[in-house]
Parts: structure tokens; sequence; C-alpha cells
């Protein structure tokens, strides 16, 4: 009976080792991921502080009793614009700058680092696309002016801007047809 003692042992310890390997540990919540291009470089501290809901823009909805004589609700403005971090507001005002004093090839080296650092910023895709369309780069312009467009969805704003910017760099690069479609689609917006 001796030997079936550390027998019994051992497969208890074997079992109980199984045991612990078949139950799936519990998961803590994972922490929320920021975009670094947003308010993340603003927060001195790692620990993200309880922000308060965006404020919805108040919509006037008629009273039932409004008549005719009531006024219609002015267009809506643009779009809240994401708080950009200091360094991309004073990267893309230094690239303002150099192109104003028609240095083109520094304004692309500033908006390319703004680009670094806020790579879902529509601000600096327009700005880029610009700078690209006054070095006569039509291509690569229309191309960071698509990626803008594909980063400023669910932005009428900035889309307009860019589908605008988009039919003016068509034009100059000999494409009216492209240029035509590109307005239409602004207009959408």
């Amino acid at each position: 009976m001796r030997l079936s003692s550390p027998r019994l042992l051992m497969t208890g310890v074997f079992v109980a080792m199984m045991a612990g390997c078949s139950i799936a540990p519990s998961q803590a919540p994972r922490a929320p991921v920021e975009d670094r291009g947003t308010e993340a470089e603003a927060r001195p501290s790692p620990r993200p502080a309880p922000q308060e809901p965006a404020s919805e823009p108040a919509v006037a909805t008629p009273l039932p009793d409004s008549g005719p004589a009531a006024t219609p609700s002015p267009s809506p403005a643009p779009a809240p614009q994401p708080q950009q971090s200091p360094a991309v507001v004073a990267l893309l005002s230094d690239a303002e700058q150099s192109r104003d004093a028609g240095d083109y090839r520094a304004a692309q080296g500033s908006l390319q680092r703004a680009q670094r650092i806020a790579p879902r910023d529509p601000e600096v895709y327009y700005s880029l696309a610009v700078t690209h369309m006054e070095l006569e780069d039509y291509d690569l312009a229309e191309q960071v002016a698509l990626k803008g467009v594909s980063v400023a969805q669910g932005n009428a704003y900035q889309l307009r801007r860019l589908w605008q910017l988009l039919a003016k760099i068509r034009l100059r690069a000999g494409d009216p047809e492209g240029s035509r479609q590109a307005e239409l689609k602004a207009n959408q917006y």
C-alpha cells in the first residue's frame, strides 16, 4: 500500500496542475487607446482625466402651432475641429510662414513632421497637399489630398475643402473632367 500513496499523491498534483491550466484567467479591462495626434500630447499626466461629454449644438424644433411666419434656422456652422496639439499648431504656422515666403521645401518639411505627430489631422493633409501643388507635384498633391479625405470622414467642412482643393489640383494638372467631378463631390458637403 505504501507504493500507491506516492502514486496517488503524484496523480493528485498532476490533476491540480492540469486544472489550473484549463481555467481561463480573468482579463482586466484594457486601457483606452488614444490617437497621438489629439489631446494625448496636451495632457501632462499619463492617466486620462474624466472628460465632460461634448455638448451638442442646440437644434430648434418648431412647435406644433408655429406657422409659416416662423424663421428658418441658420445653416450649420463648420464642424468643430478636434483640439490640435501645440506642436502641430506651431508646425502648421511655420509651414504657412514658409509658404508665404516662397520656401515650399521648408513648408513641406514642417508639414511632414506635423503629419508624423498627428497622422489623423485633416488640416495637416490639406496644407501638405497645397504645398505639393505649389511645388507643381500634382500627383503627390492629389494623393495627399485623397488621404486627407479618408481621415476627414464625418467632418463635412474639411471634406468640402479637400474636394475643392482636389478640383484645383486636377485643373492645374490638366484634368478638367477630374476637376469637374471633384467639384461635384465638394458640392455634396
